[in-house]
């Protein structure tokens, strides 16, 4: 557990983030807590709080959160290795509990040696209470500001992905795909409207960076 506490003030952060945009959205602390301890995956979670409407658009929900989270399927093979051998009851609730932050400790652990199935659930365990009690604390923060877009609070989720993007960026051959994305979400938010935009952009930001030259491994510049 001690391994992922220096990251625990990163993901307080982003549920912070996320609760006050859960409020603006109308979810209440219940709702919200609830949410964050369920879902667990802040960017799926984040993008679901720009389509979420009343009624809630279920579908565009969904294949959003499908799109944001696909990368799971990766950094869950990458584990086969490790957890192939073990028992359901043991595998599953630790990948629920698997993040970007503590998948990359538990690499780094079995890299050195060091192969014990239990350190992906005991670094997931801070994480996970650090991101619920997080979450909870910006429903209630939101939820005193009355409309949060008065104070640009609104404004969160474009920050939240313009950071993530920074994180992916590559070098100029990563450019394209960022691009495109950019290029499709504008498109279709401004010619369909809705919550599909979102979707839009990851597919096409996604197809796009598995067709460029090289794939994921091009060059940097």
């Amino acid at each position: 557990m001690a391994a992922s506490v220096v990251l625990a003030p990163g993901v307080a952060l982003y549920g912070a983030a996320f609760g006050v945009l859960a409020a603006g959205a109308g979810l209440s602390l219940a709702e919200a807590a609830l949410f964050s301890a369920w879902v667990h995956a802040g960017g799926a979670q984040m993008a679901s709080m720009q389509a979420w409407a009343d009624p809630v658009p279920l579908l565009a929900v969904v294949l959003t959160t499908l799109a944001m989270n696909s990368r799971y399927l990766l950094l869950g093979a990458a584990l086969r290795p490790r957890y192939g051998g073990l028992p359901a009851h043991q595998i599953y609730p630790s990948l629920f509990l698997m993040g970007d932050g503590n998948w990359a400790l538990a690499q780094r652990e079995f890299a050195s040696g060091r192969v014990d199935a239990a350190f992906l659930m005991g670094s997931g365990l801070p994480l996970w209470f650090a991101w619920i009690a997080s979450t909870m604390l910006g429903q209630a923060f939101g939820s005193l500001l009355g409309q949060p877009e008065r104070f640009g609070i609104d404004f969160l989720l474009t920050a939240f992905f313009a950071a993530m993007v920074v994180g992916f960026y590559r070098g100029s051959a990563s450019l394209l795909p960022f691009a495109i994305g950019a290029l499709a979400a504008v498109a279709v938010e401004q010619y369909a409207g809705g919550p599909w935009h979102i979707l839009a952009g990851a597919l096409a930001g996604s197809l796009a960076g598995a067709l460029r030259p090289g794939g994921g491994n091009a060059d940097e510049n």
